[in-house]
């Protein structure tokens, strides 16, 4: 066996992180000595056990490792060990780093510069707007918006982000069982501008315990974590105190005095974290300068019309009520930054 067929099966039996292979790697020097080790001498390692040696040994036995390469092959999925240098570089600060990281899609080296947004599940009308024109200016700035594809303020980020630059969704499961499922068509579109990364095995099934620990992988690869909006026990706030542990930026988007849905962030707030009413107010924060200007209001109606398909000048202004003129305006500007593209007599979104 390979040392990444090692790795993938050590990873698979889901009992064994990076804490405790820097223990068994101490003890047998190698994953070739881990995979040689028999079951006794692999629970007598401090913090093993029985039970998870056992399942060690099982997976190991199985060759589950290169099973899950070859599928992952075809799936044109790509797998980075730890110790190896495509891994993100907020990983390499862990503590209990990823053994192996799946990407579905394309992880490239400028997604070091991002920003987190996480929030409730069950979002306000007003938190997924908010969600969603952060996401899109955050992209639009030249940044990487990072999310963990779930209901709610997760899923209007990535649209945000979607529609101006690249995100990437960390997920709770593997990176070919989207969780929840109507999110797939979402998860397709992310792979176009972006990946879904996980440290599960590819059809690793939603898992209540996983979740905390993908939060503390949306906070490591973000230079800050944006609670959108957020009760008083959302799951949003594991990922701000992960930001915290990491000595990350912590901002809150403050919202209605009377909406519960926005007490966890006015609770944030209050202890310190740094209030977003707007992407600048992020982008000042982490020292990072706009690549661009932001779409104006003329612009940004204009865009979101051709999101639902090709459409002419005159078809635009009929639906955006917006005069010709500026409409044309708006199709050349959108034109020269790559935004939209004409096709024949229409325009369509680039």
């Amino acid at each position: 066996m390979s040392d990444l067929d090692i790795l993938v099966s050590i990873n698979a039996s889901e009992r064994v992180g990076c804490v405790l292979l820097r223990r068994l790697l101490d003890r047998f020097r190698s994953l070739a000595g881990i995979a040689a080790a028999p079951e006794g001498a692999l629970a007598s390692v401090e913090g093993v056990g029985a039970a998870a040696a056992a399942d060690l040994r099982r997976a190991l036995a199985d060759r589950v490792g290169a099973r899950e390469l070859e599928e992952a092959r075809k799936l044109g999925v790509r797998l980075i060990p730890f110790d190896d240098l495509g891994t993100p570089p907020g990983f390499r600060l862990l503590y209990d780093a990823p053994l192996v990281l799946y990407v579905r899609g394309t992880l490239l080296p400028e997604d070091a510069v991002a920003v987190s947004l996480v929030g409730t599940r069950e979002a306000t009308p007003y938190g997924l707007h908010a969600a969603e024109r952060l996401g899109r200016d955050l992209a639009e700035a030249g940044l990487t918006v990072v999310s963990g594809l779930a209901r709610g303020i997760d899923t209007a980020a990535h649209r945000g982000a979607l529609r101006a630059g690249r995100t990437i969704a960390v997920l709770g499961s593997g990176v070919m069982r989207v969780y929840p499922e109507e999110n797939e068509p979402l998860a397709r579109r992310i792979t176009a501008r972006g990946c879904l990364l996980s440290e599960f095995p590819l059809r690793a099934e939603p898992n209540a315990v996983h979740f905390p620990r993908r939060n503390r992988l949306i906070a490591a690869l973000g230079l800050g974590t944006v609670v959108v909006e957020s009760g008083e026990s959302s799951g949003a706030l594991i990922t701000s105190d992960w930001a915290v542990e990491q000595g990350k930026e912590v901002f809150a988007v403050p919202g209605p005095i009377t909406s519960p849905a926005s007490a966890g962030c006015h609770n944030l707030i209050r202890q310190g974290a740094k209030l977003a009413a707007c992407a600048d107010d992020i982008l000042e924060e982490i020292g990072f300068a706009r690549m661009s200007t932001p779409l104006s209001a003329t612009e940004d109606r204009v865009l979101e019309a051709l999101g639902a398909g090709a459409r002419g000048a005159g078809d635009l202004a009929e639906e955006t009520g917006l005069g010709s003129e500026e409409i044309e305006r708006a199709l050349e500007s959108l034109a020269r930054r790559g935004r939209a593209k004409r096709e024949g007599e229409a325009y369509v979104r680039a």
